[in-house]
């Protein structure tokens, strides 16, 4: 991996910037080069108050076990806006891939919140085959990209009904086109081989969609990310980054934090088990300083602020949830954001 990781070195010009731009406003400003942020972020139940009788909401009402209430789902709100603003303060936020929203009105609540007010986000929403009603979604910067399409990838697990997969193409600065995918996979609660290949649909599904853009567009720059429930050397990922995307393409998929999950990182734990669920994974054409847009410094990171974690008696620092062991403690999430830097000529 480490040839990858030359590719990811920014010019010197651009580093300085870096380090003396505090502001969104700042870095805003800057037309010569851009950096702008790519981010996914597991919110774990981002449920409003509001009973919907076409999914299975109801651990999230006023009267059910855990009294989610109107005062607990604006603190949800606060919280996931806190982690949003902190990564996007510093650095402009390009797109934000979330995962386990219950509907488009808790994302518009979200971006009106006022720490993410500033950021002018728009909102790219499907609802979901999930039984559940937890959907995948894309807030995009509505100064940065403009929407061309949003579709849905659905993963056909028969009766069993999952996660779509969103499917974003934006321009960016009327510029550079990409396809952007965030994905939240079936999870492993009947078990980790027994769901297995319940990934490995979703897997194919979304490979089988890369290979579609890419016979129509060749050099389609591809950015992918989700909680996959599987970790970087799982078979269902693999499937994407092992080989070729196409035979007679140059492209490979590249996933940026396999490195992260090889150096003992977590972005959620498990009985103590550090996992890297969460990934960012990239085409080819976006890695190296000679490209248009490319991937800066050092990849993919995750981001784990002190804030973020509590520390567990038994298992160390791991991500402070919403409800831990049935009791609400008012935390963030049970995942850690993961995100990457673009910078565009």
């Amino acid at each position: 991996m480490k040839k990858w990781f030359l590719a990811f070195f920014v010019a010197a010009s651009v580093l300085a910037y870096g380090q003396k731009a505090n502001s969104y406003n700042e870095i805003a400003s800057v037309s010569r080069l851009e950096l702008a942020r790519v981010i996914f972020y597991n919110v774990e139940n981002l449920f409003d108050t509001i009973n919907d009788p076409t999914i299975k909401d109801e651990d999230f009402l006023p009267e059910s076990a855990n009294k989610w209430d109107t005062k607990k789902y604006m603190r949800k709100q606060r919280s996931i806006a806190k982690v949003l603003s902190a990564l996007c303060d510093s650095v402009q936020p390009l797109v934000i891939g979330l995962c386990e929203v219950e509907n488009r009105n808790v994302l518009e609540d979200l971006i009106a919140q006022p720490a993410l007010k500033k950021f002018k986000f728009g909102i790219a929403h499907i609802n979901s085959e999930d039984e559940r009603g937890i959907d995948a979604a894309f807030l995009y910067s509505k100064n940065l990209v403009s929407e061309l399409a949003t579709e849905k990838l659905t993963v056909n697990l028969g009766s069993d009904k999952t996660r779509d997969i969103v499917c974003f193409k934006g321009k960016v600065r009327e510029e550079w086109p990409i396809w952007f995918f965030v994905n939240h996979w079936p999870s492993r609660r009947e078990g980790e081989k027994e769901s297995e290949d319940k990934r490995m649909i979703a897997s194919n599904a979304l490979r089988s969609k890369i290979e579609d853009v890419l016979a129509e567009e060749p050099t389609a720059r591809i950015l992918i990310m989700g909680d996959f429930n599987d970790n970087p050397n799982d078979k269902s990922l693999l499937n994407l980054t092992a080989r070729k995307v196409k035979a007679q393409e140059p492209q490979s998929l590249v996933n940026l934090t396999k490195p992260l999950y090889e150096s003992g990182a977590y972005t959620l734990k498990h009985q103590g088990s550090n996992h890297v669920f969460d990934q960012m994974i990239v085409s080819g054409n976006v890695l190296g300083k000679k490209n248009k847009c490319y991937i800066s410094q050092d990849g993919a990171q995750i981001f784990n602020a002190q804030w973020l974690l509590y520390n567990h008696a038994k298992f160390g620092l791991i991500p402070n949830r919403t409800y831990a062991s049935g009791k609400y403690v008012g935390g963030y999430s049970d995942h850690l954001p993961v995100y990457f830097d673009i910078v565009f000529k």
